[in-house]
């Protein structure tokens, strides 16, 4: 705590000096900069390849929310990115720190265990974010974020089969300024943050940025009568830019962040006859017309529920990063230090239930350091960039479950002897990740451009766990016995590459091909294992690599002097060995559920996005976004040791809706003093889809709208605003999660999203 303490001193300190600064500056922003691109679509800029680029000139499908949008449009979290971008889906089914489920254009994993990341690699300034909890505190004062779609193997390297979603944060100027917003809203949610930028003499930039969130939550606990499933999380971040010469550029990141607030809370749905103990029809589930195996029947409301545990899930992160570029004639040297350590503890109410049927205790302590040199070059013909990269996480897991613990107390003393469990499981992972990568992009004929790039990676894993269980003996639980132990390694190797072709046909209108391959690295089943020893030595294989190969044609257009732009992309996956998570129920009496990791052989992957902004008047800018996709399996029958193979040939992937569409529009209207008033209301719309690859009946949502709208009034000169906004305005009701414990536990497991809600907000300007 004391060095918390000092870190928030220190950073006080240093606000209230670059305060007094910015108090002597004028406001940058102004209405006549603002004129000559009024009635005009902005350039967007952007560093996918490292470089900034404008990016209707690259050829890469990628979306890009520069930190207004994201402010206007209330993005408090990774998960409401999602709704402004086609065929990008994320959740966190188990709050925050915990591993998201991120899919792009199909690709994902719907693995919950942290040691197991995703096949989309999240970059905050270019360091990748092994740990999930590391992530969570970094959407706030940010330049943008930009979504790449397709295998990025080139330039970014692991685990990004998918695509990568890159943060980029707001750096430090010369330019005095600082800024606070506050919001308040439904089920007493606020946020308040802000920024203190500026110079501390004539080589050295700062900022300060913090953000603090607070919510009771939308989810009501009948057993209390309180709200739950809010937030009560801290972020701050200091970036330091130094310039000892003119030609060496640092940027220091210092950044940290915590959460304490109770446990995520779940959604049950009984899965069994309350007259008979069978199973239900998926109708009658649907209904809401079953029991769980305590015979508890749940209320129908999504955003009600009987909760018994009180421990508070805590998550803390911090890290540090060291950028260092060093111009030299035509070449720049890049050196990205970084180091992020993380901690997770959530005591989960895994039932949803007054009594104790299923509680799970996770824990989790992540260590990371990277290290990237790169060197890039060129001219406007001929550009090139080539690196090393190094990264080493160690991961500790520490978890526990707790089964049918109050069965005696529902059926009669005796009732969990032998049935009623303790089970521990304890993992410790160590990752080390060797690449050398390097791309150029140059012109071989009069508006056409060739790229090339190439990436070399070496992985070692290493793995140990160790199980343990204690079964109720004469209504107590003995000295847990060991179950399982392993100590397993893995090595792997994987060349990835990309080739893509640019035509230029006019200044303003690009077409492109391209092809480009993926890896994500093998690794091991982070979850409980099975108490029988035939499942868990199977479950204890280590997974196999996937690999992605992509092939796209795409167009990026300005039309109509820039009032219109309209891109599009076709795209086709061809996927192998990828790896599937999915958890089996227990096919024998008195079994748990069996946590499944393989690799499925193949599956495809096809579709469209097409992307149109438009400035049809003046101030009002609208957009339409449409994503089309057809993700399914390949070959493939999945079986444990003791479970009977089911064919999964033809299914949807999970969390890949058929159809997602997204539609804003904002409207500002001067007023005769200067003033503004802002309207704002964006739509998105996604089809059904499953959350697991046996696409089961019980864990699919339905088609589903959502609806924002926000009005603003800006003073002259944008000095401060205040303005009023609304989320889910037709209040619909939706699941982003889903997970099927119906045997032996008799109930599905939803995570809900959130219901409307309404505010008020307000910016002030230094």
């Amino acid at each position: 705590m004391m060095r918390y303490n000092d870190v928030l001193m220190r950073t006080v300190a240093l606000g209230v000096l670059l305060a007094a600064n910015s108090a002597e500056a004028q406001n940058a922003a102004s209405a006549e900069a603002r004129s000559g691109s009024e009635g005009v679509l902005q350039d967007i800029v952007v560093t996918a390849q490292h470089r900034s680029e404008n990016i209707q000139d690259i050829p890469i499908a990628i979306n890009a929310l520069d930190g207004q949008t994201l402010k206007d449009r209330g993005v408090n979290s990774s998960e409401d990115i999602a709704e402004f971008i086609p065929n990008l889906q994320i959740s966190l089914p188990y709050g925050v720190g915990s591993q998201p489920i991120i899919t792009i254009r199909g690709v994902g994993l719907n693995d919950v265990s942290t040691n197991n990341a995703g096949p989309n690699g999240v970059y905050i300034d270019d360091v990748y974010m092994s740990s999930p909890a590391s992530q969570s505190f970094q959407t706030f004062d940010l330049e943008r974020v930009e979504v790449l779609k397709g295998p990025q193997g080139t330039l970014y390297g692991r685990n990004t089969t998918g695509g990568a979603i890159s943060y980029i944060s707001a750096r430090p100027t010369n330019d005095p300024s600082a800024s606070v917003h506050a919001a308040y809203g439904s089920y007493n949610t606020y946020q308040v943050d802000g920024f203190v930028n500026g110079p501390l003499d004539d080589r050295v930039n700062a900022r300060i940025a913090f953000n603090h969130n607070g919510s009771d939550g939308f989810m009501k606990n009948l057993q209390t009568g309180q709200r739950q499933g809010g937030t009560d999380d801290y972020a701050v971040r200091t970036l330091f830019e130094i310039k000892p010469s003119d030609d060496l550029t640092l940027l220091l990141n210092l950044h940290w962040g915590r959460q304490q607030t109770l446990p995520t809370p779940y959604h049950e749905v009984g899965t069994l006859d309350p007259s008979t103990g069978g199973f239900c029809s998926t109708a009658q589930v649907q209904a809401n017309s079953c029991v769980d195996a305590y015979g508890y029947h749940g209320p129908s409301n999504l955003y009600k529920g009987n909760y018994n545990r009180t421990k508070d899930t805590t998550v803390d992160a911090n890290g540090a990063s060291l950028r260092a570029d060093y111009s030299l004639e035509d070449v720049t040297l890049t050196s990205i230090t970084a180091y992020e350590s993380s901690r997770r503890t959530d005591p989960e109410d895994s039932d949803s239930e007054p009594l104790r049927l299923l509680e799970i205790d996770w824990g989790v302590t992540s260590k990371s350091y990277s290290q990237e040199f790169r060197v890039a070059g060129g001219d406007a013909a001929l550009h090139w960039v080539g690196g090393l990269y190094y990264m080493n996480e160690i991961l500790w897991q520490n978890q526990t479950s707790r089964a049918f613990q109050d069965l005696d107390l529902v059926f009669g003393p005796g009732a969990g002897e032998g049935v009623a469990l303790v089970g521990g499981d304890t993992s410790r992972q160590r990752t080390s990740a060797y690449a050398a990568f390097g791309q150029t992009d140059f012109d071989i004929a009069d508006g056409l451009r060739l790229t090339l790039g190439g990436r070399f990676t070496h992985e070692e894993k290493t793995f140990a766990t160790v199980g343990a269980l204690s079964l109720e003996t004469n209504g107590a639980f003995p000295p847990a016995t060991p179950i399982y132990a392993a100590n397993e390694k893995l090595e792997n190797n994987a060349a990835s590459w990309r080739a893509a072709l640019d035509y230029e046909v006019e200044s303003d209108i690009h077409v492109y091909t391209s092809v480009a391959t993926g890896f994500k690295s093998g690794g091991y089943n982070g979850g409980f294992l099975a108490t029988n020893p035939l499942d868990a030595a199977n479950q204890l294989r280590p997974i196999q690599p996937e690999k992605v190969t992509a092939y796209e044609v795409g167009f990026k257009t300005d039309l109509l002097d820039r009032r219109l732009r309209f891109n599009g992309a076709a795209f086709y996956y061809d996927y192998t060995n990828m790896q599937v998570y999915n958890l089996t129920p227990a096919s024998n009496p008195g079994d748990l559920p069996v946590s499944v990791l393989v690799n499925a052989p193949t599956a495809t992957i096809k579709g469209v996005e097409l992307e149109l902004s438009a400035k049809p008047l003046a101030g009002l800018t609208t957009s339409l976004n449409l994503g089309y996709l057809d993700a399914r399996m390949g070959n493939f029958n999945l079986g444990g040791a003791t479970t009977s193979l089911e064919n999964l040939t033809g299914n949807r992937l999970p969390s890949s809706p058929r159809v997602t569409a997204i539609a804003m529009a904002d409207y500002a209207i001067p007023l005769a003093n200067q003033a503004t008033v802002t309207i704002g209301t964006s739509a998105s719309y996604r089809t059904r889809q499953f959350f697991d690859i046996r696409n089961n009946p019980l864990l699919v949502q339905g088609a589903y709208w959502l609806l924002d709208a926000q009005v603003r009034y800006s003073s002259p000169g944008d000095r401060w605003n205040l303005g009023v906004f609304t989320k889910n305005l037709t209040g619909t009701k939706y699941i982003t999660y889903g997970a099927d414990l119906s045997n032996p536990f008799g109930f599905i497991q939803q995570v809900v999203g959130a219901p409307r809600t309404v505010g008020i907000q307000a910016t002030l300007h230094f």
